[in-house]
């Protein structure tokens, strides 16, 4: 009765959902049939590196991501962004599968014979072009917001490929627009207030930054700047995701920048910057919110950086010259041409997506330009602290080695990098070292991803558009600087800006060797893995050693059906494979009712979970049958399977009843293990109690050594049914030391304790985990009740 309550006010919520309304009134595609698909929402928060991501926790600043990782389960990993550390780079290793795309956001593409920035619509549209010739688009069928590449999306908005979002908008009916403000009348508000808000912070920023001496018009830049990419940006992108979720899109990729471009601004630690994350947090817990009404798919959310910041002093700042002069000084009389960005220019072109006039087309014009033939002699670009230094004139290796030591000790640059023949020299202030072999000296011995980033930083230098010179703001014992006016600062090897996080859900099909990190293609891996039902099998459901204690499972399934109406088998395997549980004793379980799709429930479980199993059919009718069953990891023997007492009434039939005895070899021994589902009316559970503590159960001479009797017992703790098992066994939930005992029934407000695991003398109870994560709630009206036990020798 209350699982129909539940999906009823669930089908009620979705008449009303203004979502639903605004699919409808903009006429957008959306799944005619729910599916037991599993659907992905990936977050990206760009820029926060790990170091940063816990200082936001610490603040305060993220609360509903720590509600994640405490009331959730969800694991945080350390996320290496792989080189360089930027977003096209790693977007197109977890897009497309391939590493080291590009040598830096900023370069000299050889194929086409000009200078380019990854903010360049109409290049990044042509680069996507060859990605796609060379891997599969992770987001095929789904939808990407605020990226640079499109992962091959079926729909894209406020992507550097494809900036034309407005389409959604203009394609709709015009009439429509007043029910749409009308609808979202609290968010139109509630965006205002928080624009002024951001408007009266950005304020008060541009006069003490000017106070600190910066230029007051670029200081007034961000001032606009700031509400555009912190606030409307990011409602846009929320509102929208929120629609796809409801439209049931299979994945869905989203990256909020508000963080990023603050962190650019201010510095990675500012409170500048962490203020930012309050909005993100918030938006992030809507989204999520809005995947737990979602009846088309069972989403999962993802959330992770794609690099980390470092703190960088700007090279103009520190040295007062910018970097093209200082280059222009070096190489005498050489024509010198620098493409290095002015300050924020990153922030302004972004901004730039939310300016309808701001099209592709603006940008045709300056993409058809090509260096003219009579191009410098020298070429720069640098935007961020990884740059290039392209040399149109063959030069000796005596010339280069000269101008790589002349590039360190005139020009102050951190590190700089050269191909000579097989090898790479790298200069830095301390010498001149072979790559990789000496990369410990260059980088400390103790950098977190010394390894991959020998990997990473050959291809870049031996990347068919890297410059003659590849410089960087960052090596051991320096600090470090950025070419372009940024005060924080990314795309280099600093601990700190290939650093970031992924915070996944524990059970997420991870499968990395020999590595406490993740990187962009084992995060495509396991988005993959994970679309297609990959997340079972041997790897997360069995003991990596040899272990003393046993893990049992007591869990009524409910036919499988959960608190939202859909009925899945996956969903049930998920929330037993997440426990790795030994024993597994369910109730309520349906074979080849017409109800859950003329399917073996208990079968198709066992199968993903890769377990032995045995069922015991408490009544059928027809073709169908319903009862419980017990899984187990171990070798099992079914003892005995059958009805129990039951009382005949005179107005209505009584549901029959039955247990199921199975013996389980473990540690040399036989564990006895029985499971059961009791009656709805006390008499008649009763009769069934005595019985099964009769000489039919558990006082049958073959019941000896350890014993369980565990199941949905359908009474309370003061119940005479109770009191009369604890007469013969202990209540695991009582007898452990400092343990208060879990309600396990109903799934969305557990109130009542009616699932119980009986244990004998013999077992000595460890642990009790009654898990209340979304998914258990939402997964049956009951919790599963976990009990972990160690033989006592007697």
């Amino acid at each position: 009765m209350i699982s129909r309550i539940e999906v009823f006010l669930r089908k009620l919520r979705r008449v009303f959902s203004r979502s639903e309304w605004t699919i409808s009134l903009l006429r957008l595609s959306k799944l005619k049939n729910p599916t037991n698909e599993p659907g992905l929402v990936m977050v990206q928060i760009d820029g926060l590196s790990m170091t940063q991501f816990n200082r936001g926790l610490q603040k305060k600043n993220l609360p509903f991501l720590q509600k994640l990782l405490t009331q959730e389960r969800y694991i945080l990993h350390s996320f290496y962004s792989g080189l360089p550390s930027n977003t096209p780079a790693v977007q197109a290793e977890l897009f497309y599968g391939i590493k080291g795309c590009v040598p830096a956001f900023h370069f000299f593409d050889r194929q086409t014979g000009r200078a380019v920035k990854m903010l360049d619509p109409t290049f990044v549209e042509e680069f996507e072009k060859r990605l796609k010739t060379k891997g599969t688009g992770l987001l095929s069928g789904g939808s990407a917001y605020s990226d640079i590449f499109t992962g091959s999306a079926k729909e894209s908005h406020c992507c550097w490929s494809h900036l034309d979002w407005e389409g959604i908008l203009w394609a709709a009916n015009p009439l429509v627009f007043p029910f749409l403000v009308l609808l979202y009348v609290d968010i139109f508000v509630r965006t205002l207030v928080l624009v002024f808000i951001e408007l009266f912070l950005a304020v008060i920023e541009c006069l003490r930054g000017t106070l600190k001496g910066r230029l007051f018009f670029r200081e007034l830049e961000l001032v606009y700047l700031r509400p555009l990419v912190c606030v409307l940006l990011r409602e846009f992108i929320t509102a929208a995701v929120c629609m796809d979720i409801m439209r049931g899109l299979p994945i869905i990729h989203l990256n909020f920048l508000g963080y990023d471009e603050q962190a650019h601004a201010r510095g990675p630690s500012s409170n500048f910057a962490h203020w930012s994350l309050r909005g993100i947090d918030d938006a992030i817990k809507r989204i999520y919110h809005v995947m737990q009404q979602s009846s088309n798919r069972h989403y999962d959310l993802w959330v992770y950086s794609d690099h980390g910041q470092a703190k960088t002093t700007p090279y103009f700042v520190k040295y007062g010259r910018t970097l093209e002069s200082a280059v222009e000084e070096l190489f005498g009389n050489m024509p010198i041409s620098s493409t290095i960005p002015e300050e924020h220019e990153l922030t302004k072109s972004r901004v730039a997506l939310l300016h309808k006039e701001n099209k592709k087309d603006d940008f045709k014009e300056k993409a058809s330009e090509k260096i003219s033939p009579n191009i410098p002699d020298v070429l720069v670009t640098a935007m961020g602290p990884l740059g290039h230094i392209y040399v149109k004139r063959n030069l000796s290796v005596n010339q280069i080695q000269s101008f790589a030591r002349r590039l360190i000790s005139e020009i102050k640059i951190p590190l700089v990098l050269t191909k000579g023949g097989s090898l790479v020299h790298a200069w830095t202030p301390q010498g001149n070292f072979i790559f990789p072999d000496e990369a410990g000296r260059i980088f400390g011995s103790n950098h977190p991803f010394l390894e991959e980033i020998k990997e990473d930083l050959l291809r870049v230098c031996r990347h068919p558009d890297a410059g003659e010179f590849v410089i960087a703001g960052w090596c051991q014992g320096q600090e470090a600087i950025s070419f372009p006016l940024e005060y924080g600062a990314h795309a280099s090897m600093a601990p700190e800006e290939t650093n970031a996080f992924a915070m996944l859900p524990m059970d997420a099909p991870i499968k990395v060797n020999n590595k406490n990190y993740l990187r962009p293609v084992d995060l495509r891996h396991t988005a993959q893995n994970f679309l297609n039902k990959n997340t079972l099998g041997p790897a997360s459901i069995s003991k990596t050693s040899p272990s003393k204690s046993l893990t049992l499972m007591s869990y009524n399934v409910h036919g499988c059906a959960g608190m939202d109406g859909c009925i899945s088998t996956d969903r049930i395997a998920r929330v037993i494979a997440r426990f790795s549980p030994d024993i597994i004793a369910l109730q309520e379980l349906d074979v080849g009712r017409a109800r859950s799709g003329h399917i073996d429930q208990v079968e198709m479980i066992a199968r993903k979970l890769e377990m032995h199993y045995q069922f015991h059919c408490a009544f059928r009718w027809k073709d169908e049958q319903y009862g419980n069953a017990i899984l187990s990891r171990y070798p099992m023997a079914l003892i005995k399977s059958g009805s129990l007492p039951k009382l005949e009434h005179p107005r209505h039939q009584n549901e029959p009843r039955g247990a199921l005895w199975v013996s389980v070899e473990f540690e040399g021994k036989k564990i006895q293990v029985l499971n059961t589902h009791l009656s709805l009316w006390p008499r008649e559970r009763t009769l069934q109690v005595e019985a099964l503590l009769s000489e039919e159960w558990l006082q049958h001479p073959d019941c000896q050594g350890p014993v369980v009797l565990c199941g949905d017992f359908n009474a309370l703790p003061q119940s005479q049914v109770y009191r009369k098992i604890c007469s013969k066994l202990y209540d695991s939930q009582s007898v452990l030391v400092g343990h208060r005992p879990r309600a396990t029934w109903f799934g969305q407000y557990p109130l009542s304790r009616i699932d119980y695991v009986f244990v004998n003398a013999n077992l000595h109870v460890d642990s009790i985990t009654v898990p209340r994560t979304d998914l258990e709630k939402i997964a049956s009206d009951h919790l599963p009740l976990i009990t972990e036990f160690n033989l006592i020798n007697t």
